[in-house]
C-alpha cells in the first residue's frame, strides 16, 4: 500500500478537504485493529489495509479525513462516545457511499444516515436506545417498528432540503 497514492486519490476526489489532507500526519501502527484517527494524526494497520481493494482504502482514509474536517473528535463532548461514534460513522459512510465509494465489510450501514448531519443522527440513535431499554425493563422484548417506518414531517423534509442546498452552494457535504 502506497499512502501517497490514497492521499493523491483522495486530493482529487475531495480537493475541498485538500489543506487538511495536505497536511495531516499518516503514521503505521500495526497495534491497533484498522484506522483511527485522533483529529491530529491518521493511524492505520497496514496488514489490515492490504487486505483491502485500493478503493475499499481509499473509503477509510477519506472516513477518517472527514471525522478530522467535521470536527467530530471535538464535538463529541458530552455525548455518550458509542453513539456518537455510531452516529458519526454512519452520516459519514453514507455519504462517501453516495460518492460511488464502497463501504468496507463491517462498517456502518445506515441508508437514511445521508438526510441527517452528526447531531440529529445521534438524537436518533440516542433516543432508539432509550426506547430499547425502556422496553427491555418493562419485559418487551420486541422494538417498535413505528418509531422506525415514520414519515418525515412537511418541516422535518423542508430542513433536509435546505441543509442540501446550503451544502451544494458551498461545494461540501457537512454532516
Amino acid at each position: 500500500m502506497d499512502i501517497n497514492t490514497i492521499k493523491t486519490k483522495l486530493l482529487i476526489k475531495y480537493p475541498t478537504f485538500g489543506s487538511i489532507i495536505a497536511n495531516i500526519q499518516f503514521q503505521e501502527n500495526n497495534n491497533i485493529k484498522t484506522v483511527r484517527t485522533d483529529g491530529k494524526v491518521i493511524q492505520y494497520n497496514n496488514n489490515f489495509l492490504s487486505k483491502l481493494t485500493q478503493q475499499e482504502q481509499t473509503f477509510l482514509f477519506a472516513h477518517e479525513i472527514c471525522h478530522i474536517a467535521f470536527d467530530h473528535i471535538y464535538r463529541s463532548e458530552g455525548k455518550d462516545s458509542k453513539i456518537w461514534n455510531k452516529a458519526t460513522d454512519a452520516v459519514i459512510n453514507a455519504l462517501l457511499q453516495q460518492d460511488g465509494l464502497p463501504l468496507v465489510k463491517g462498517g456502518i450501514d445506515i441508508k437514511e444516515a445521508v438526510n441527517y448531519n452528526a447531531e440529529e443522527m445521534y438524537e436518533k440513535l440516542l433516543k432508539e436506545k432509550k426506547q430499547n431499554s425502556k422496553q427491555n425493563k418493562n419485559g418487551k422484548g420486541e422494538k417498535d417498528v413505528r418509531a422506525r417506518g415514520t414519515v418525515p414531517t412537511k418541516r422535518t423534509r423542508r430542513n433536509i432540503r435546505a441543509r442540501r442546498t446550503r451544502r451544494y452552494r458551498h461545494g461540501i457535504r457537512n454532516t
